[in-house]
């Protein structure tokens, strides 16, 4: 599953001419864990449905475990690499390929720890998420957040810790400030009001609040 996960470029850039499609990753995933019995919805995230999270469930509730990994992987240097980084090789006790740690591996892994799960042992779900753009534009969270459908009661995200569990993470705020000034004339500065100015103390607040 590894291999084959790698040898599907999903790249994720903000750069439109660097940019693709990661179906090809969800198709797979889906077709693997639909013949494992879980309940497959492919979410289409953008205009276009170029790109889709992916959300399998095995069992019932609205209380269980989620096991969440991005689809997506950054771009590559051709220069940086000695390997072909959709092939994946083994050279020194390492596992070389574009997303072999960040994050394709995880949702195999993931697939092949919960393979021998039936749906009728399980008092909660097991519900097995990939998204779209994580390395981009986050467009894949915004839709599940939109969406407002409850996975489970916990998670557990396979982003590369050396396997040392990781409690909390930074998050991120975005938002805008626009200043609007007013022209003045060099020959009487009170006329004016220098956007400049205001943007300087808001910056000043913004320090002081980090």
């Amino acid at each position: 599953m590894m291999r084959r996960l790698i040898e599907l470029p999903s790249i994720s850039s903000v750069k439109p001419d660097r940019d693709m499609s990661n179906r090809k990753v969800v198709d797979q995933l889906a077709e693997w864990l639909e013949s494992l019995g879980y309940r497959i919805t492919v979410q289409p995230v953008g205009e276009d449905s170029r790109k889709a999270n992916l959300i399998a469930t095995l069992g019932t509730g609205d209380d269980g475990l989620v096991l969440a990994g991005h689809t997506d992987t950054v771009p590559f240097d051709e220069g940086r690499w000695r390997h072909d980084p959709f092939k994946m090789s083994e050279a020194d006790d390492r596992a070389y390929g574009l997303g072999t740690a960040d994050m394709k591996c995880f949702l195999a892994i993931a697939i092949e720890a919960a393979r021998e799960l039936k749906a009728q042992d399980l008092k909660q779900p097991l519900t097995i998420l990939a998204t779209a753009d994580e390395e981009s534009s986050m467009h894949g969270a915004k839709t599940l957040a939109r969406d407002g459908q409850r996975l489970g009661r916990y998670c557990v995200i396979g982003e590369p810790t050396n396997l040392k569990p990781v409690r909390s993470h930074k998050g991120i705020f975005m938002e805008s400030i626009l200043l609007r000034g007013r022209s003045g004339h060099s020959s009487d500065p009170r006329l004016g009001n220098s956007a400049l100015d205001g943007m300087h103390a808001v910056m000043g607040e913004l320090i002081a609040y980090r």
